[in-house]
């Protein structure tokens, strides 16, 4: 039960900060900027299920999804690693956070584009969390309770994602729209650094794998 909980409380971790959940709040408060309190927390709920039902698939689906493509663990984690790294840089070094370019007709126009897909589940949060479920269903000391278990942490990471977007306004009035820039600019920083472990992980782990990389980190290491 221990493993479990820390699994779970891992998985909280990471997924609550590829949610970038600051750049989604002001990107969530531009998007909606005209509308009512109302439709404001219409969207935020329903984005909520939106994300649930993607994270979901892509923990689950994540093996097989590798399989299917006959593609590398591996080399699929240092792929991940480099396009959350330009993610990361581009949030944590632009000069100001991305907004939005038009206003929809209608704020429930976004709730599944562009607000679900691609600003919070894009592909640099959708891969770390096929890595996560490929790579426990993988380890022979992950028990399937405590796979199963892990979904646990993502229920506690989406909802606190759609709790900071359904009061949202009241954010807005706390802190401020700079403030809210600087959290998601110090939350760049930390996806870098994820993307640097991934990336190291995989290189590591492939070079490991070969005969080539064998004999590279033998020369390393003597």
């Amino acid at each position: 039960m221990t493993d479990a909980l820390f699994f779970a409380w891992g998985n909280f971790v990471k997924l609550f900060f590829l949610f970038c959940p600051f750049f989604v709040l002001n990107m969530f408060l531009s998007l909606t900027e005209n509308g009512t309190r109302a439709d404001k927390r219409y969207v935020a709920v329903h984005v909520t299920y939106v994300v649930l039902v993607v994270a979901l698939i892509a923990y689950f689906a994540g093996n097989t999804f590798l399989n299917l493509f006959g593609l590398d663990l591996d080399g699929f984690r240092i792929g991940s690693g480099i396009l959350l790294m330009i993610m990361a840089q581009k949030l944590a070094l632009g000069s100001d956070t991305p907004t939005a370019s038009s206003q929809p007709k209608s704020i429930k126009e976004i709730i599944v584009v562009p607000l679900g897909i691609p600003i919070i589940m894009g592909p640099a949060c959708v891969s770390p969390i096929i890595i996560i479920g490929a790579e426990a269903l993988k380890d022979p000391a992950v028990s399937w309770f405590t796979f199963a278990f892990g979904i646990v942490g993502f229920f506690m990471a989406i909802l606190a994602l759609g709790a900071i977007l359904f009061f949202a306004e009241a954010l807005e009035r706390i802190f401020g729209k700079n403030i809210i820039r600087i959290f998601s600019k110090i939350s760049g920083v930390i996806l870098m650094a994820m993307a640097a472990q991934m990336i190291a992980r995989g290189f590591f782990a492939f070079l490991d794998k070969s005969a080539v990389g064998t004999k590279i980190l033998e020369a390393i290491t003597q």
